[in-house]
């Protein structure tokens, strides 16, 4: 049982009031195949969209998530709260940098986001889907 502060949507909802990354969009609930994506991160210059996936727990999950549609994006990352000890946080960062997966850590005790890992970028993007997802951000933000 998690005593968290907030909900996932919660999390999500404090994470794009304060992120500040000039030419980026960020687009909640995107679809991608049969689900949708908790947060797309659009870069307007550089055209290149990551997936970024938000748990509360069961950070594996986040990562199985975003790995299903990866094929569809140039990066994945996943947002969770930081872990409490040094041990945990290892096996957290880790994990992502075997995958290739950026991670942002929550901290609850001063309400502050920290991008720990930035993700690598995926070489084989199926750039149809890829043109679907920008097509569906561009038709949200018009």
């Amino acid at each position: 049982m998690t005593n968290y502060a907030y909900s996932e949507e919660e999390l999500r909802e404090s994470f794009l009031k304060s992120f500040k990354e000039k030419n980026q969009q960020l687009i909640c609930e995107v679809p991608v195949f049969s689900r949708s994506i908790d947060v797309v991160k659009y870069n307007n210059i550089s055209h290149e969209v990551s997936a970024i996936e938000f748990k509360l727990s069961d950070w594996k999950r986040a990562i199985k998530q975003a790995l299903r549609v990866g094929i569809c994006f140039d990066y994945l990352e996943i947002c969770i709260p930081k872990p409490k000890t040094d041990r945990a946080i290892n096996t957290v960062v880790n994990s992502c940098t075997e995958q290739g997966i950026g991670l942002y850590f929550y901290n609850y005790e001063n309400d502050f986001f920290e991008y720990v890992l930035r993700p690598k970028h995926i070489e084989d993007v199926w750039t149809v889907q890829k043109a679907s997802v920008i097509n569906y951000i561009k038709g949200v933000t018009i």
